[in-house]
């Protein structure tokens, strides 16, 4: 009687194509002369790109204040001495528009901004940005501009780490300077 013939089964290995081998697989493979000692490898350092890619270009800050004289003296202050680009409003609600629709190094309120508090106006633009603005989670820093009869700042807020300083009006220049040297660099004036 015949042998019926024999079968020959395919199997995946022959099917898929074969998989790189891990740097301890291609060690084990290589002859002993060649083996390299772990300590003198070298493994290239690629940099990291950051999460959050801040904007290229000039700095911007954000200044709601209701009095036109000061907001002018500030702006024209801050594009001087800095490379800031200062966007200037009296609207509160435009204010929070403005901080939502664009990425802000620092916030400048008066204390006062309209019918709504400059305090008030922060922690609200703060919550939005904590409930979802994208890639940024916190706010930028504040400074609170306070006229002579504004209320002081609230003591929860005067300690809080986001609030950077209140400048009481008249404003001194070189005050203005140092209280945002801190979050902008400042120009040397005396430089040309």
């Amino acid at each position: 009687m015949a042998k019926p013939p024999e079968r020959k089964w395919r199997t995946l290995r022959k099917i898929t194509p074969p998989q790189e081998m891990s740097f301890a697989e291609a060690v084990e493979h290589l002859p002993v002369a060649d083996v390299i000692p772990q300590s003198e490898v070298e493994i290239p350092l690629v940099p990291v790109e950051p999460v959050i890619k801040e904007e290229e270009g000039p700095v911007s800050v954000l200044l709601a204040l209701p009095v036109a004289s000061t907001a002018r003296l500030i702006r024209e202050t801050l594009e001087s001495f800095t490379a800031a680009r200062v966007v200037v409003t009296a609207d509160p609600l435009r204010a929070f528009e403005l901080a939502l629709q664009r990425k802000y190094s620092l916030f400048l309120f008066g204390m006062s901004v309209g019918e709504l508090s400059g305090p008030l106006l922060y922690e609200l633009i703060s919550k939005a940005y904590v409930a979802g603005r994208g890639s940024r989670l916190l706010a930028p820093g504040v400074i609170f501009i306070r006229e002579k009869d504004d209320p002081k700042l609230p003591e929860s807020l005067s300690r809080d780490v986001r609030v950077k300083d209140v400048l009481n009006k008249p404003i001194r220049i070189e005050r203005l300077l140092q209280s945002v040297g801190g979050m902008i660099e400042v120009k040397d004036p005396t430089a040309r």
